[in-house]
């Protein structure tokens, strides 16, 4: 597989902007991590310690903001398992010290919290959606789209009325319907609906991204939700007091008890992976490094 250099180069920059995420547990990070480098080994480069490489202190007094912002520049630069499993655990030092800019708020921005969409006509898309759709790259829009599928707070209605205004935002989004190797048939009858066809329909929706193959896999997810399948059932949203009924907190811990769902990096691809899954959930920064993520793979 060819990555592009522009590619790797967002990935590694939503990953570094994700560690300022307060709400992001050090442990999803890790697991971020070591899916991001299972999917796509190149993301990583070998740790450099010379003389421009500042190298690692492990000794926890020497460790304050600067050395922690002055590491955090060098590993754009030296973008190593090393250098942010060391940030990681730095920041996790800080959170445990309850330094100022490290620990986690109450509750989110009502900008990050955001993520309920009104269906139809007064639609709006998430903040990642809108985001890659003003940036008008079509990989990742339809990536990003993509992605709405596996948020279960979604309703049918809404997921359609995503793919609707996109199609407004976006000329030649969606390709003309064909079979090919890498895109079978869609099965027309509900019986045969299970989350292993589901699975395998993603895979073709990748490679033949038409609006009939998002539709039918909206109505596929319908059923097995409908039918209290484990991955698809319903999850109430995410209301915009601060009594929120699926916190980060909440939601770092679910992805735990969800990890048996589906291999991790499944023939099925990665963006049925329960920690991807849980980022997407939780939003922000997080969400868009999972969307530059899963676009990494052709």
């Amino acid at each position: 597989m060819t990555t592009s250099t522009a590619t790797l180069s967002k990935a590694r920059k939503g990953f570094l902007a994700s560690l300022d995420d307060t709400q992001l547990s050090t442990e999803l990070l890790l697991d971020v991590l070591t899916q991001a480098q299972a999917q796509t080994p190149e993301l990583v480069v070998s740790y450099e310690a010379g003389e421009a490489k500042s190298p690692i202190d492990n000794d926890p007094v020497s460790w304050t903001s600067s050395y922690y912002s002055r590491h955090k520049i060098l590993a754009e630069h030296n973008f190593s398992r090393e250098r942010l499993e060391h940030l990681i655990r730095v920041r996790d030092h800080f959170r445990k010290q309850s330094i100022k800019g490290f620990v986690p708020s109450s509750e989110r921005t009502s900008a990050t919290v955001e993520n309920s969409r009104t269906a139809s006509m007064h639609y709006t898309p998430s903040a990642n959606l809108k985001k890659f759709v003003d940036e008008g790259d079509l990989l990742t829009i339809r990536t990003a789209l993509r992605m709405e599928l596996n948020d279960n707070r979604l309703s049918s209605e809404e997921l359609r009325a995503a793919l609707s205004w996109v199609k407004t935002k976006v000329p030649g989004l969606c390709e003309s319907y064909s079979e090919k190797a890498f895109a079978r048939a869609m099965d027309p009858d509900r019986n045969h609906w299970t989350s292993e066809y589901y699975d395998g329909q993603v895979v073709y929706l990748k490679a033949n991204f038409a609006e009939e193959r998002y539709l039918h896999q909206i109505d596929v997810r319908s059923l097995l939700r409908e039918r209290g399948v484990e991955g698809f059932v319903a999850i109430a949203p995410k209301p915009k007091t601060a009594s929120s009924q699926a916190s980060p907190a909440t939601l770092q811990q679910q992805h735990h008890s969800s990890q048996s769902q589906r291999s991790p990096l499944s023939s099925s691809s990665s963006e049925l992976n329960p920690v991807f899954k849980t980022a997407l959930m939780i939003g922000g920064t997080i969400a868009a490094l999972v969307v530059f993520l899963i676009a990494l793979v052709k």
